[in-house]
């Protein structure tokens, strides 16, 4: 997310650019004349906020001045205010949903598949993992032990 500055730069340089994704030489007047009075900026911020909009990969700049800026504006699919954003269900709303039209995002991160979770048919439980674990690691431990010992005595 964008600040306040950082937007209105990004929107005025998308504006004298015309979103065309070539490098173009930008006055720093330029810009300045395209942001609105309430948000006037020195030299010093502007180039600051064009560094920061070139760290957040808003645009590729290949090198600046004070005066100037040649940059390119990439482009950024970004909601319109009017249109607003998509409702995204809450957890309280997916509960209510039946199993089928819940988010499949969902349902993978708390185990379920087809709306019934693992644990309740075929899944594997937990208990089983960390003892499975556990006796994987005491085979392998006695492996390496027993290699050792062959070793020490043949060897040395």
């Amino acid at each position: 997310m964008l600040s306040v500055e950082c937007q209105s730069v990004y929107d005025a340089l998308c504006d004298i650019t015309g979103n065309s994704e070539v490098y173009k030489i930008v006055e720093a007047d330029e810009i300045t004349e395209k942001i609105p009075p309430a948000l006037s900026f020195t030299k010093v911020q502007l180039s600051q906020i064009i560094r920061d909009l070139k760290d957040r990969e808003y645009l590729d700049v290949k090198y600046f001045t004070p005066d100037e800026y040649c940059l390119r504006v990439i482009k950024r699919i970004v909601p319109e205010p009017s249109r607003g954003t998509p409702e995204t269900p809450t957890a309280e709303d997916a509960e209510q949903m039946p199993a089928e039209q819940q988010p499949t995002k969902q349902r993978e991160l708390y185990g379920e598949k087809n709306g019934k979770a693992k644990n309740e048919k075929g899944g594997v439980r937990h208990g089983l993992v960390f003892f499975m674990s556990f006796l994987g690691g005491l085979f392998g431990s006695g492996i390496v032990a027993a290699i050792t010992a062959v070793l020490v005595k043949f060897v040395l």
